[in-house]
């Protein structure tokens, strides 16, 4: 259970640091390439430990390569939607959003590699549908709180990020699906941490051309996320090594959701509409429908 619990810490500190990361000003882009070099280096340093750095030649393949540029490009377009989500939406509707997102794998899963949903999981398909429409959308301003809900633009980012959010999913799917057996998943997603960092270190690098330099803070910041980001992964890993996955996941991504809105609401003084509760309970039953 502690494992568990460092899991849902890490991920609730990173919208933590997007919040506060907005709230000062800090250069989005830098703050991600730091945070993904961190990464690199932290999956690097631990497969030089367990002796599996060095990957020949033949183990790359165009397919494996194609695939890990798209994921890794992916993984750091998502991280900025989500960053910017935090900001534009609340911290609340981000991970609500990022939470119901697993959709569409489950979409990809069935209509892709034939794996038919249960009618639990059906069910929950349904619900997380009805979830995101719940938090997204802009009601009509009938009470003071359904005033404070999201702008249209901020709707659209929460749109971004659900999409994106999926997207990322369905690609390390077809990494387990394709090519888990011909290719190290360790060497896979080292491929995919050092195309974000790429990435990032050329964005950024246009970004100081055209005068736009980075706080210092901005380094430390992104050492943190970068150590928090791969925290939540390690501990969620150790999780369900200890206990079984249908309680880890959906209690994982439940506690992640209520406890995104608490933050939200006390530490940010974020509001939410009567909209976007009902759509935070859905999201939190879809979640426990969608592992029946």
């Amino acid at each position: 259970m502690l494992d568990l619990a460092l899991a849902v810490a890490c991920s609730l500190s990173i919208g933590m640091i997007f919040k506060y990361a907005a709230r000062r000003g800090l250069d989005r882009p830098a703050l991600l390439t730091v945070n993904y070099g961190v990464a690199l280096l932290t999956a690097a340093g631990l497969l030089a430990a367990e002796g599996r750095l060095a990957v020949g030649a033949e183990a790359w393949s165009a397919p494996l390569l194609g695939l890990g540029v798209v994921t890794g490009a992916l993984f750091i377009g998502g991280f900025f939607v989500y960053a910017v989500a935090t900001n534009a939406a609340g911290m609340s509707l981000a991970m609500g959003v990022m939470r119901v997102s697993v959709v569409i794998p489950f979409l990809a899963s069935w209509a892709v590699w034939g794996e038919v949903p249960t009618a639990g999981q059906g069910a929950g398909l349904a619900v997380a549908a009805a979830a995101f429409f719940l938090i997204a959308r802009r009601p009509a301003v009938a009470t003071p709180e359904d005033a404070a809900h999201p702008s249209a633009g901020a709707a659209a980012v929460l749109v971004l990020l659900f999409l994106a959010g999926g997207g990322v999913d369905v690609l390390m799917k077809t990494f387990d699906e394709e090519l888990a057996a011909r290719h190290s998943r360790s060497a896979f997603l080292l491929l995919v941490f050092g195309v974000a960092f790429a990435i990032g270190v050329v964005w950024v690098a246009l970004r100081w051309k055209r005068g736009a330099r980075p706080a210092p803070a901005v380094f430390g910041w992104g050492v943190v996320l970068g150590v928090v980001n791969y925290g939540s992964a390690a501990f969620i890993l150790r999780a369900i090594e200890q206990l079984s996955g249908p309680f880890v996941f959906p209690a994982n991504n439940i506690a992640l959701v209520l406890g995104a809105a608490l933050l939200g609401v006390y530490v940010w003084g974020e509001r939410l509409s009567r909209v976007n509760v009902a759509g935070l309970a859905l999201a939190a039953l879809a979640l426990v429908l969608l592992t029946l």
